[in-house]
């Protein structure tokens, strides 16, 4: 699952370094070009005896040498052009793959969702029988405890300082009659 983005990203590079490498080996001829052409110029210079000859030599080498420049920022530019299309046609493939990644994941969830919804609700079916269970008793436990209080068995909490015993069943008081 997570070896595309790295196989992406190595044929991104891949194109990169190739479209890198004809550029540098059109700079590289262009430079040895250039070189040529100056020790071209500069014997041509050496032996020139005629001041017009020698301005002749010298603008043919400057104008060479622009064209080359000339060249070398064209094949740059076209460069640029081409990484930024790489680089657009590698995204929306990421992109892509993203999405299709995404919605697979979400498949798989919801599959993996309903079985656990289902067993949830037969979980709380039966803890909801162990609260209502639970809650039976402390409203009984309460309620024995209020009727308890009311026969006097239990004192109440406000008469617990006052009373000698206080917390203790206190005996019945019998009615005469």
């Amino acid at each position: 699952m997570f070896v595309w983005p790295l196989e992406t990203m190595l044929r991104f590079n891949a194109s990169m370094a190739n479209a890198i490498q004809e550029v540098t080996v059109n700079w590289a001829q262009h430079r040895q070009e250039a070189a040529n052409d100056a020790i071209e110029s500069f014997e041509r210079l050496v032996h020139c005896r005629d001041l017009g000859e020698m301005v002749s030599i010298q603008q043919e080498w400057v104008e060479n040498s622009i064209r080359r420049i000339d060249k070398d920022f064209g094949a740059l530019a076209h460069q640029g052009a081409n990484i930024s299309h790489q680089a657009a046609s590698t995204s929306r493939e990421v992109i892509g793959k993203t999405a299709d990644a995404a919605r697979a994941s979400a498949r798989q969830a919801e599959e993996t969702a309903e079985p656990m919804a289902r067993e949830g609700e037969s979980e709380n079916a039966e803890h909801g029988t162990r609260k209502e269970i639970e809650e039976h008793h402390h409203q009984h436990a309460a309620h024995t405890m209020h009727r308890e209080s009311r026969r006097g068995k239990v004192s109440s909490s406000s008469t617990r300082g006052r009373n000698k015993g206080a917390g203790k069943p206190q005996p019945r008081k019998r009615r005469v009659a």
